[in-house]
Parts: structure tokens; C-alpha cells; sequence
């Protein structure tokens, strides 16, 4: 049985004293102070805090029974309060996986909630991390010869600069090379701040410069190129190609504030981060939205609005045909 039915068996006084004790040694054994960015102490107490006036409040003992009753009540709501805590934190941390097999363990850093997640790195760089995206790297080697990431999603970067020590008397400090995977394309920074957009289901990867200066490297062709502030780089992960244009500098990290950007996506993907962001079912015939572009950004504006608009400009409209929305083209 999963933990997560012993916890609502638990909820609903079906436990078994067996399935009490392995609930007891499930919360010992997890590691809550494993990793450096999960939730901070403040966090905690308030989230302790707060299931304690739920439980006290909600489970009321008749006052000729307060008495005989009272120590199991504290040690139920104790138990439930520990118990809950942990499957908050187990669900929220960004430490997730323990590797026993002989492999580097991992540190994962996922936002699979709407919003934002901000993460500062060991290092001290900053990373924003949007919805549906997934930060990973190996801590025991992070700030040594490298500060190697990989990224699945979208991630805008604040790099710090990190030198390591001279080579030498005469030597030239070097710099701590930060490197961000995707697929098989490698972005390499020394101090810098850029954007990634890189979702798995995604049949484009595109790197934006802010400012400094990133190198990229295709590991697949062995192409490298390097790239200026104010130029994005869209890579095909198809053909292996990718095109440099100029972008808007101030428009690249304006998801960052709680904006939808999109910066030349293709039209079937915008309209697929549509409907992730908004939980809407969206149908849309591939040959609809062959070739096309869109290079927007909303805020605070309803998806319906959205969609119009990026549907608009391609002569295109939708309709709602039940649960879902279905892409047709434009009635003339």
C-alpha cells in the first residue's frame, strides 16, 4: 500500500496499529534536512501551525470524555501533524530522488504548479523557473571544474561570476564555466544572464542573451557558435540546425513577472502552452498552423483573448465543441 492511502486511511481512523508503526517509520526515514532550497523554517512552522488549528479545531472531545481522552488526542493530531508535514515537504522539496546504485545523486528542482518558482544555486546564481520545467544537477561536483545543469522547460539564468584559484605564481585566474544541457545542445556562460526554452515535446530549443556573453555547442554535429546580447538562437532538434536573430532584450525575461511571451514559437506550440497553462483541452489540425509564427505577450488578459489573438492574425478562429476547444479556420 502506498504511503499516500495509509495517510488518507489514517484521515479516515481506518488504521491498523501495523499501518500506524509503518506510517511512524516512513516519516523517521525521510530525509528532511537533506537539501539546501526546499522549504525554509519560517515556511514550515507556518505550515505546522497551521494543520495544528485544523486538527485542534476540527476534532472537538465532548467534555465528560476531554479527560480520559485527552493524551490520544494529542498523540493522534501529532502523529497526523508530523505525518502531513512530511508529505507536504516530500511533495515540495526540490531534492527528490535518492540514487543507491552507484550513480552521482542527483539534485531535481521542479515547478509542476502554476506560477513561478525563483531558485538560488550554491553558487549564488539565480534561476526562474517556470511551469512544467525541471532543473537538475549533481551537487557533489557542482562549483568545481564546472556548474553543470540540465534543463527540461523554461529557465531564465543570473550567473554569477566564479573564479577558482590562479594556476600557478604568474597564473591567469580562470573562471568556473557554467553549463546548462538540453539535449545536445550545451549553453556555456561565464557570468551572464540569459533564457532557455526547452520543453521536452517541443520541436524547437531557443537561447536569448540579456547581456555577457554564452557560447553554445551542439554535441550531435560538433557545431559551436557564440552569442551577443540581444540575439536569441532557435535550434531545430530535428534537423539539427538552428538560425541567430535579433530579440528584444526587455521582452525575454518578461515571463519572469507573470507575463505569457512568445518569442517567434511556432503556432502549434503556443497554442499548446495555452492549454497547459489554463488546463484547457485544445484540438488543432498540425496542417492549421503549418509554418506559422507568433511573437507576443499577455498579461493579466483571459486565455479566450488570448487565443483570438494569436488565432487572428493567421486567419484562424476557435470554437468550443463540448469539454474542448478545436481550432477551424477563419469564417470569411
Amino acid at each position: 500500500m502506498s504511503v499516500e492511502a495509509l495517510i488518507q486511511r489514517f484521515r479516515n481512523n481506518e488504521c491498523t496499529p501495523e499501518e500506524i508503526e509503518l506510517l511512524q517509520q516512513w516519516v523517521t526515514q525521510l530525509d528532511v534536512s537533506g537539501s539546501s532550497a526546499e522549504l525554509s523554517n519560517e515556511h514550515l512552522h507556518a505550515i505546522r501551525d497551521r494543520m495544528y488549528r485544523q486538527i485542534t479545531g476540527a476534532r472537538q472531545v465532548p467534555e465528560r470524555h476531554r479527560l480520559p481522552y485527552r493524551r490520544l488526542l494529542v498523540a493522534a493530531s501529532w502523529l497526523l501533524l508530523i505525518v502531513s508535514t512530511a508529505v507536504l515537504y516530500y511533495y515540495l522539496r526540490p531534492a527528490a530522488a535518492q540514487h543507491h546504485t552507484g550513480h552521482p545523486q542527483l539534485t531535481v528542482i521542479e515547478n509542476n504548479l502554476p506560477g513561478i518558482r525563483r531558485i538560488t544555486l550554491p553558487d549564488g546564481s539565480q534561476v526562474c523557473l517556470n511551469m512544467h520545467s525541471r532543473l537538475e544537477f549533481d551537487p557533489a561536483q557542482f562549483n568545481k571544474k564546472e556548474r553543470l545543469l540540465k534543463l527540461s522547460g523554461e529557465g531564465f539564468f543570473e550567473v554569477v561570476s566564479l573564479p577558482v584559484a590562479p594556476s600557478g605564481e604568474g597564473g591567469t585566474q580562470n573562471k568556473v564555466p557554467f553549463i546548462v544541457e538540453t539535449g545536445s545542445l550545451r549553453t556555456r556562460v561565464l557570468g551572464t544572464a540569459f533564457n532557455i526554452e526547452a520543453y521536452d515535446h517541443e520541436s524547437e530549443v531557443r537561447v536569448s542573451l540579456v547581456h555577457g556573453k554564452i557560447a553554445l555547442d551542439d554535441t550531435a554535429t560538433d557545431m559551436t557558435t557564440e552569442l551577443s546580447p540581444n540575439h536569441s538562437l532557435r535550434y531545430s532538434k530535428q534537423s539539427q540546425s538552428w538560425q541567430v536573430m535579433p530579440v528584444e532584450a526587455a521582452n525575454v525575461a518578461l515571463w519572469t513577472q507573470g507575463y505569457l511571451v512568445f518569442n517567434e514559437v511556432p503556432l502549434q506550440e503556443a497554442i499548446k502552452r495555452i492549454g497547459q497553462r489554463y488546463q484547457v483541452a485544445i484540438e488543432c489540425n498540425p496542417a492549421l498552423v503549418q509554418n506559422k509564427r507568433i511573437t507576443a505577450s499577455f498579461h493579466n488578459i483571459a486565455w479566450t483573448a488570448i487565443l483570438e489573438n494569436i488565432l487572428f492574425v493567421h486567419d484562424l478562429q476557435y470554437r468550443k465543441a463540448g469539454d474542448k476547444v478545436v481550432i477551424v479556420e477563419a469564417k470569411r
